[in-house]
């Protein structure tokens, strides 16, 4: 019925359009009028839409066809704004929807219909069967969404008691105090929110490996807090680096504290470095990441023979392979003895090499197998400067000449004075114009002193072996400055340091040279393969800091 109706009502339509429309005139030509052209468009009456209504049994008031029609103009003006397309290409001058839209979706109604009644029966009942089957499983799917859904409201509602829960409790915190000047550790604890009573306890339990006198201004101190029973944090734990090796844990466990101290493990390794000589040694090696202590130990041992003051000079060279005593994370414990030295002066290479003979007796050796431990130091101090030498000269203090019976080597206040060669001390303490004074006796001839020594490390009658550090420098007795003033005496008398000529050591022979030779050539290999791998690596990484 619906087929035929719009079928009906889309000739009548078009019928009365023709009839309207002006000879000599296309429906192009009309549609495309523009508004304010003196032609009249053919109208779409009402009237007609009247006529095929009728048969529907339903009629349209004057007001009714005017609102709709006031609505669709509206509408339509809408959709051509947004849509980009002018109001004239749509509705006519007196407000009326050309043709064009109105045919399309008659067109397009009639062949919907037109195809859902040629359908058969079959497909028709086909149809119903799938809509019936879609129904059920519907009603199915909303039944197991109803029971999901019960499912996550209770899920959710335990959920929500959680999240809830975990807002109430509180979780652990940890806290990083530093400790400022002049603040007791049980001040530090107490701002940190532990009770005095408490911090009390914690004092006591650390006592057992540290001293809380000694908390330095600037430690950390890491603390630990965790919900007791009733919900409230308590503290739990507290960990302080003493030093790099050693951390002190303590530890809450029930109501009372222990406390234990964690010590990272240390493992010896070998390392060779070198560097050339530009201002100082100390600050060249510095660069080259050389220890001081081990330069320091360098100095010593070549110190039997070299003059570091005179005998140094721009460009020289320093090689060394040493022990090191490091832990996991690269941290140096400490260094321990020079394996291997080269030092170049003036393009003249000095190489030395520990050597532990049969009889358990270590020194350094030439590869020669000459030692170059000497009776007597050249230098007994370490990185000072020649200030004054031997001989006449003008007093500072009595400002008359005077012979100067030693060298004196300008240094710092306690700088580390050692002994020149192996002794007992004769004497031991204030002498004269001297000030704080040391002599040794190295044998029946040969003799040592100190003088103007800020503190003495000996007593008399101590047996002392060569490089032990038996005083500092100081500026005691007739001084005009901190140094150290060093005498030789042979058999009673003053001689020049700088010029006396002294015993060397004995020389390998026979089966001990040969085992001395067979370590040599170990030891020369492995300086080789760590300092040309160490050398790459310090490039590499000075060349990461560039960048």
């Amino acid at each position: 019925m619906l087929p035929l109706l719009l079928e009906k009502t889309f000739k009548q339509v078009v019928t009365k359009k023709r009839k309207h429309q002006p000879t000599g005139h296309s429906d192009s030509h009309t549609d495309d009028q523009p508004f304010g052209h003196s032609h009249k468009h053919p109208k779409l009456s009402m009237a007609h839409l009247k006529n095929t209504t009728a048969g529907a049994g339903r009629r349209f008031s004057s007001s009714q066809l005017s609102s709709w029609r006031s609505k669709l103009k509206a509408g339509v003006s809408f959709i051509a704004r947004h849509l980009g397309v002018k109001e004239r290409h749509v509705m006519t001058r007196e407000g009326r929807l050309r043709l064009r839209y109105v045919a399309t979706p008659v067109a397009l109604v009639c062949a919907i219909a037109l195809s859902i009644s040629v359908l058969p029966d079959t497909s028709t009942a086909r149809l119903m069967n799938d809509i019936e089957s879609a129904a059920g499983a519907d009603m199915a799917d909303a039944e197991m969404g109803r029971n999901n859904a019960h499912a996550k409201m209770a899920a959710n509602a335990d959920l929500s008691l959680a999240n809830v829960m975990s807002k109430v409790l509180p979780g652990p915190t940890e806290k990083v105090v530093t400790v400022e000047s002049g603040q007791a550790l049980g001040v530090v604890m107490e701002k940190a929110g532990i009770g005095s009573t408490e911090s009390s306890e914690v004092i006591a339990a650390m006592k057992e490996h540290f001293d809380p006198r000694k908390l330095k201004a600037g430690q950390n101190i890491h603390m630990k807090f965790e919900p007791a029973e009733d919900g409230q944090l308590q503290f739990a734990n507290m960990k302080m680096a003493i030093d790099p090796l050693k951390t002190l844990v303590v530890t809450r466990e029930g109501d009372s504290f222990q406390s234990v101290l964690d010590e990272k493990q240390v493992e010896r390794k070998v390392r060779a470095k070198g560097t050339k000589i530009e201002v100082s040694l100390y600050g060249s090696a510095a660069k080259m990441g050389i220890p001081q202590s081990v330069v320091a130990q360098a100095i010593k041992i070549y110190s039997q023979n070299i003059d570091f003051q005179r005998d140094i000079r721009q460009g020289d060279k320093l090689e060394v392979m040493y022990d090191s005593y490091e832990t996991e994370d690269g941290y140096v414990a400490k260094t321990g003895d020079v394996i291997y030295a080269k030092l170049t002066l003036n393009g003249k290479e000095i190489p030395l090499y520990r050597y532990k003979d049969s009889s358990g007796r270590l020194d350094y050796y030439s590869p020669e197998g000459r030692s170059i431990r000497r009776t007597l130091m050249k230098t007994p101090i370490d990185g000072a400067r020649m200030s004054s030498g031997y001989g006449m000269r003008r007093h500072p203090v009595l400002g008359y000449t005077k012979m100067h019976k030693g060298v004196d080597f300008a240094a710092p206040i306690g700088t580390p004075i050692f002994a020149s060669g192996d002794g007992v001390i004769e004497k031991a303490g204030r002498f004269s114009s001297y000030g704080n004074y040391i002599r040794i006796r190295h044998n029946s001839q040969l003799s040592t002193a100190y003088a103007h020594l800020s503190r003495i490390k000996v007593s008399p009658g101590a047996r002392v072996r060569q490089g032990d550090v038996i005083g500092l420098v100081g500026n005691t007795g007739r001084s005009t400055g901190p140094h150290l003033h060093y005498e030789i005496l042979v058999n009673g008398r003053h001689v020049n340091p700088n010029s006396v000529n002294l015993p060397v050591g004995e020389n390998l022979q026979g089966k001990e040279f040969k085992r001395f030779k067979q370590e040599v050539r170990g030891v020369e290999q492995q300086f080789v393969e760590l300092y040309q791998g160490q050398k790459f690596a310090f490039l590499g990484s000075n060349k990461d800091k560039v960048n």
